[in-house]
C-alpha cells in the first residue's frame, strides 16, 4: 500500500505548490463601499440630489395661508413664501393632461386660497422677483403651447390683483381656468363670463357676451365725511394693534350688555373711523384689507347688529348718502361706499338689484355670507 507521504506528496513539496497557487483578491475598495452604501452611508460618501426634497401637504399650505391672513406676522409671511414657492414648483411639473383635474380638487382649493388672501399683495424678496420675471417671460414666449396653464398657474400668485393681464384669454386660457383668471386678472372678462352664464344680451356659448352698456351719468359727487382723520393719517390704523384690540373689545361688550350708553358712544366714534378707512382705501386694495384683521375686525362690526342702533343726524346724512351710492354702483369708489355701508346697514337690507353684477366675485360671495349670517340671527 502506497504511503499516504506518497500519495499526497512530501511535506515540503506540498508546501511549495500552495505557496504557488493563486492567493485570494481581496474585494476592490469601490465594490465594498457600495456594497456598505446599503447598510450604511459615511458622510463623505454622501451624493448631493439634483434637487431638494422637501414634505408639504395640502392641509399645510391652507394652514399656513389661514394664519398669513388671519395673524399675519414675519413668520406667517416666511411661511406663506415658501408655501408659493412650493406650490409654483408643483404646477411646473404637473402633467398637462392632469391640469384640471389637480385644480378642482383639493390642491387647487387651496391654491385660490392663497389667491385670495394677502400674500400676493405683499412687496416681494429679490429672490421671488427674480422668479417672478423669468416666469413672465417663459410665458410670454409660450404663448400658444400646451405648458400656458402650468406657467400661468405658477406665476399667478406672485402678481397683485389686476397687475397681469393675458392678450386673448379666451384662446389662450383654457376654460376650466379662464373664469379665476378673470376674478383675478381681468374684470371686464369677468363681467363678460357672467352675462354669458346668464344668457344675457342674447349672448350664446358660441358668441363672445358684450358688456352692458355703461351708466348714462357717473355719480362724481363727493364721498360723505365720517371722520376728520382721514388719508394718509387714518391708513396706518389698519396695523395699529392698540386701535384694533379696542374696537374689538367695545364690540365683545356690546355682544354682553347693549344697553350702555357710554360703550355705544366710544363704539360709535370709532365705527366712523373704520368708515372713513374704507372709504380712503385705494380700491385694487380692498379685498386684501378685507381679508387682513382689519377686515375681519369689520366683518365683527357688522355681525354685531350695532347698525340698528340710533345715531345723530349729521351721520345719518351720511349713511343715507352711502345708501344712495350703493343704490346705482355709479361712483368710481361705489365698492369702497357698499364696504362702509355695511356698518351702517343690516347685511339682509343691502339691496343691490342688478348693480350686484358688477361686483368682484369676492365681495359677491362675501354679501351672501353676511346675509345668511344675518338672517340667522334673526
Amino acid at each position: 500500500m502506497p504511503s499516504l507521504r506518497s500519495l499526497f506528496g512530501r511535506g515540503s513539496h506540498s508546501h511549495a505548490q500552495l505557496a504557488s497557487e493563486p492567493p485570494i483578491e481581496p474585494v476592490p475598495a469601490a465594490v465594498a463601499q457600495s456594497v456598505n452604501r446599503l447598510v450604511s452611508t459615511s458622510p463623505q460618501d454622501e451624493i448631493e440630489l439634483p434637487m431638494e426634497i422637501t414634505a408639504w401637504s395640502v392641509r399645510r399650505l391652507q394652514t399656513i395661508f389661514t394664519t398669513l391672513d388671519q395673524s399675519p406676522n414675519q413668520q406667517a409671511v416666511q411661511d406663506a413664501q415658501a408655501a408659493r414657492n412650493c406650490f409654483t414648483r408643483f404646477w411646473l411639473s404637473a402633467p398637462v393632461d392632469c391640469l384640471e383635474i389637480l385644480y378642482s380638487g383639493p390642491i387647487g382649493e387651496a391654491y385660490r386660497l392663497m389667491l385670495r388672501g394677502i400674500l400676493p399683495a405683499l412687496p416681494l424678496r429679490p429672490i421671488d422677483e427674480r422668479w417672478k420675471a423669468g416666469l413672465s417671460q417663459r410665458l410670454l414666449k409660450a404663448f400658444g403651447h400646451h405648458e400656458t396653464p402650468n406657467l400661468l398657474l405658477a406665476v399667478m400668485p406672485y402678481y397683485d390683483r389686476n397687475a397681469m393681464k393675458v392678450a386673448d384669454p379666451a384662446r389662450q386660457i383654457p376654460e376650466w381656468l379662464l373664469s379665476d383668471y378673470a376674478e383675478r386678472c381681468d374684470p371686464q372678462l369677468l363681467q363678460k363670463l357672467r352675462l354669458r352664464q346668464q344668457g344675457g344680451n342674447g349672448a350664446t356659448a358660441g358668441s363672445p357676451a358684450m358688456l352692458a352698456p355703461a351708466p348714462a351719468q357717473t355719480d362724481t359727487r363727493p364721498l360723505p365725511l365720517f371722520s376728520e382723520k382721514r388719508g394718509e393719517d387714518c391708513l396706518p390704523l389698519i396695523q395699529d394693534n392698540e386701535f384694533l384690540g379696542r374696537m374689538s373689545g367695545l364690540i365683545n361688550l356690546y355682544a354682553i350688555d347693549p344697553s350702555d350708553a357710554e360703550l355705544k358712544r366710544e363704539l360709535a366714534v370709532l365705527r366712523r373711523q373704520v368708515a372713513q378707512i374704507w372709504l380712503d382705501v385705494d380700491p385694487g386694495q380692498l379685498e386684501t384689507l378685507y381679508r387682513a384683521p382689519f377686515g375681519q375686525l369689520s366683518q365683527n362690526l357688522i355681525g354685531s347688529g350695532f347698525s340698528r342702533e340710533a345715531m345723530p343726524p349729521e351721520e345719518d346724512a351720511a349713511r343715507r348718502r352711502l345708501g344712495e351710492i350703493v343704490a346705482t354702483m355709479r361712483h368710481p369708489r361705489a365698492l369702497n361706499a357698499l364696504m362702509a355701508a355695511l356698518l351702517y346697514y343690516p347685511a339682509s337690507k343691502v339691496n343691490l338689484s342688478s348693480a350686484e353684477k358688477v361686483l368682484p366675485e369676492w365681495l359677491l360671495q362675501e354679501l351672501t355670507t353676511l346675509r345668511s349670517r344675518a338672517s340667522q340671527q334673526g
